[in-house]
């Protein structure tokens, strides 16, 4: 069998979601790390989230109109100044970091702006909480999670704080979002020279070495070596966990939802239980 040996990255722009929080600060390090290393162009988008601001208190009362028109004005405004804010950050780290980028501010429904800018980049990079939604009281909103289930891109979700990625772990199991996501992480070609265990965490050995085996060749045909190959039986959450610890894994490589979520919404799959715990960078796809 012939070898697929690949002298570089297949990406040239990555789409780095800003929100100003924590989150924003990690992903917009992890974007520029990886756009530097890879001569790759990151795009710092930022959202005002129009329908959230205009829908905040619900309707006024009659009398009330001109000072409801009066304070959305003003929650518009304060936006507006956060969004720039945003936006000029991003770039001062960029300019310090010598990487090339570009700027996107739009209105609209969070989601749907990101997945439409997603149409002309490679992957997202955003944080494992996202906070693009108007939201006074902070809370996270649920951006992240709908990327997971509706959108097109492979997503590089990470945690409020960066470390180098060594070690990385491929979670398989049989599923079609699993495989799309082993497929985008070879093609992509960022972190294929790093330690890299994959495992299967299946009731039957025989079937899951079996699983292993041919997706150990399917990494040799990219040229690409596994430290190790890892069957185990038991809860997919749990032992994932439980290898990210042992093994002091980096990154994890992931299906947005498995076999056993394919009729459920995002929440409570696997998927939710890792972003919750791993607190390491997850490369998802669906």
């Amino acid at each position: 069998m012939s070898q697929i040996v690949s002298s570089g990255p297949s990406f040239s722009k990555i789409l780095l979601g800003l929100d100003g929080s924590d989150y924003t600060q990690s992903a917009t390090q992890y974007a520029c790390q990886i756009a530097s290393k890879h001569q790759a162009e990151i795009t710092g988008m930022a959202i005002i989230d129009m329908p959230g601001i205009g829908s905040f208190g619900g309707p006024a009362p009659i009398g009330a109109i001109h000072y409801s028109k009066e304070a959305e004005k003003q929650r518009i405004e304060k936006a507006q100044e956060k969004a720039v804010k945003i936006l000029q950050s991003f770039e001062e780290t960029c300019k310090s970091e010598n990487v090339n980028y570009n700027i996107h501010a739009d209105t609209g429904r969070p989601f749907e702006e990101i997945v439409d800018e997603s149409k002309y980049h490679d992957f997202i990079v955003v944080g494992q909480q996202t906070f693009f939604q108007y939201n006074p009281d902070g809370e996270p909103d649920e951006t992240l999670d709908k990327l997971l289930t509706l959108g097109m891109t492979p997503i590089l979700a990470v945690p409020d704080y960066t470390r180098d990625i060594n070690r990385i772990l491929v979670a398989y199991d049989d599923s079609v979002q699993s495989a799309r996501s082993i497929q985008m992480f070879l093609m992509l070609n960022i972190w294929n020279q790093c330690e890299i265990t994959i495992l299967n965490v299946n009731d039957d050995k025989d079937k899951g070495l079996q699983l292993l085996k041919k997706l150990e060749g399917y990494f040799t045909s990219y040229g690409v070596g596994t430290q190790d190959l890892c069957c185990i039986k038991g809860d997919p959450s749990s032992e994932i966990m439980s290898q990210i610890q042992e093994l002091s894994i980096d990154l994890l490589v992931m299906g947005a939802y498995g076999r056993n979520d394919i009729v459920k919404f995002f929440f409570g799959s696997v998927t939710q239980q890792i972003l919750e715990q791993a607190n390491i960078p997850v490369l998802l796809y669906h």
